[in-house]
């Protein structure tokens, strides 16, 4: 790049080229001259030859003068002009144009930078008018998702697990997108309640529309079934919403199935019922990390099958713990692996006697440091709950 530049400097402009010119003629001129002085001087020379050679001096003197008259007029000054404008209109982003005059070689090329710089111009008005188009489309699409986001936050029950629970609980949500597929769920039944936390196929915006249908879907199961069994409230959804999809005709190509665990929360007989669609339950003391596997199949899914209640006791000092696998398969450490339900055992274990305030915290936080710089794959929920 620096033999270049030194090139370019190398190169002489048209001003220098034509003053060189004058110079080396001047030279020639000042010989032609001397050489008449000489021949005038010296009695053996022609006196026709010396006045010969004084005429053709003068000729040569008038019409490098001549030449370079013409040439300033013609050639350099026009063209210092048009450097000038161009700098001008280049400096100052102006919309003028290059002035036009005369009909020479050199107003043609005018001609032809102006024709440039009018379809250069309407082609940036062109982009910047696309652009424009892009910016509010994607403000409306954006302020739609906002919208989405808060529609689908209004169907979490907050308020119904603090009032429940109070500092008992905590819940991790944490969407991979604006909005997402994961939600939780949350139903009081005279002393008992049922919670969990669901998984629907998709991410953003689509898997967002499929949580609300999921949600109305467990809702109404709810209403026909109780809470008492909540393999009961799984099977009336998959049935019933299997039955709503094949009306729709749903497309196989589409995801529609559905992660869900959900359990069954009796205090006064200490009692905890679970079942679960590929999603497991874990408790902890801090001593031991122990679970139930839910049942290797997704609501929706193609394949046929049921769904079992597993009853747990409900022990004074053991935190118990839903997640759905965005948080399982999460990718990090140094060899960008999924986290794994090893590692997470040993997390348990680690926080299980915390607060649930600072279990939040610390599972959060240990969850960011293995993730480190990879991106999440998965949306992620995770429900948490103690009774003492």
């Amino acid at each position: 790049m620096v033999e270049a530049a030194r090139q370019k400097k190398r190169v002489l402009s048209i001003q220098q080229i034509f003053l060189l010119l004058a110079i080396l003629n001047g030279i020639a001129l000042a010989c032609l001259i001397y050489s008449a002085s000489r021949l005038l001087n010296d009695p053996s020379s022609s006196q026709m030859q010396a006045r010969i050679t004084i005429f053709l001096a003068i000729l040569l003197a008038i019409g490098v003068l001549i030449s370079y008259r013409i040439l300033s007029l013609r050639v350099v000054e026009p063209l210092h002009r048009l450097v000038r404008q161009a700098y001008s209109i280049a400096s100052e982003d102006s919309n003028e144009l290059l002035t036009l005059r005369g009909s020479d070689e050199i107003a043609r090329l005018t001609e032809a930078f102006n024709s440039v710089l009018v379809r250069q111009r309407h082609a940036y008005d062109m982009v910047d008018s696309a652009h424009q188009r892009l910016k509010d489309v994607t403000k409306q699409v954006d302020d739609s998702i906002q919208y989405a986001a808060l529609l689908q936050k209004s169907i979490l029950p907050n308020r119904q697990l603090k009032e429940r629970f109070g500092n008992d609980h905590f819940i991790l949500w944490q969407p991979r997108d604006t909005v997402g597929g994961d939600y939780y769920v949350f139903h009081e039944e005279g002393g008992r309640c049922l919670a969990g936390v669901a998984d629907c196929a998709g991410h953003g915006v689509s898997g967002a529309m499929m949580t609300m249908l999921a949600r109305a879907g467990i809702d109404r199961s709810i209403q026909m079934h109780g809470i008492d069994s909540p393999a009961e409230v799984l099977q009336a959804t998959n049935d019933g919403m299997h039955s709503i999809l094949s009306e729709a005709q749903v497309s196989r190509a589409i995801a529609t199935t559905m992660d869900v665990g959900l359990v069954m929360i009796d205090a006064p007989a200490q009692l905890l019922r679970f079942a679960g669609a590929k999603i497991w339950l874990y408790w902890s003391d801090g001593n031991t990390v122990e679970c139930v596997k839910g049942d290797n199949r997704s609501l929706w899914d193609r394949r046929t099958g049921t769904y079992h209640d597993h009853d747990v006791p409900l022990r004074p000092g053991f935190t118990y713990y839903l997640t759905t696998d965005g948080y399982l398969d999460q990718a990090g450490g140094e060899h960008g692996f999924g986290l794994g339900t090893d590692r997470f055992s040993k997390w348990l274990l680690e926080h299980a006697t915390k607060s649930l305030d600072d279990q939040h915290r610390a599972l959060t936080r240990a969850l960011q440091e293995f993730q480190g710089d990879h991106p999440q794959r998965d949306d992620i929920t995770m429900l948490s709950f103690r009774f003492n």
